[in-house]
């Protein structure tokens, strides 16, 4: 209460202000704008946000494919490399055992043999698919 008397007196321009317990709180209207401002500032921020994640996803997404690709390659890679291993066992079991070749005809054999097995071995060694997939790591 001022000097003069009134409650609502503004001092009479000495500066002190007449304290009112409602002078603490925003007008309604200015809650209102504060709070519209934070939510549009967290609505922004969850925009943000989600624009990284969905970048995030979408590079995990790329390097899944990827490896996806490298390992059907390894897979052919290997499925090929078994067919020729196959083929390899057949060869071994095909042979007659030593024991059974003449003396005469020992040299003949392996000469043969030895043909073979370096044909085989350097299939195995010049495997494009095998190449390409070593090469490109």
């Amino acid at each position: 209460m001022c000097s003069c008397g009134l409650r609502s007196c503004g001092g009479h321009g000495s500066g002190t202000a007449v304290s009112s317990p409602y002078a603490a709180e925003p007008a309604p209207e200015e809650r209102a704008q504060r709070i519209a401002k934070a939510v549009r500032k967290q609505s922004i921020e969850v925009k943000e946000n989600w624009e990284q994640l969905k970048i995030r996803a979408s590079n995990w997404q790329k390097q899944v494919e990827k490896a996806l690709e490298k390992l059907q390659e390894l897979q052919k890679v290997l499925d090929d490399l078994e067919a020729q291993v196959i083929t390899a066992e057949g060869v071994h079991t095909d042979r007659q055992p030593v024991s059974d070749l003449l003396i005469d005809s020992l040299q003949d054999h392996i000469d043969k043999t030895t043909v073979k097995s370096l044909r085989l071995f350097s299939s195995l060694l010049h495997n494009e698919d095998l190449e390409q997939f070593f090469s490109a790591k």
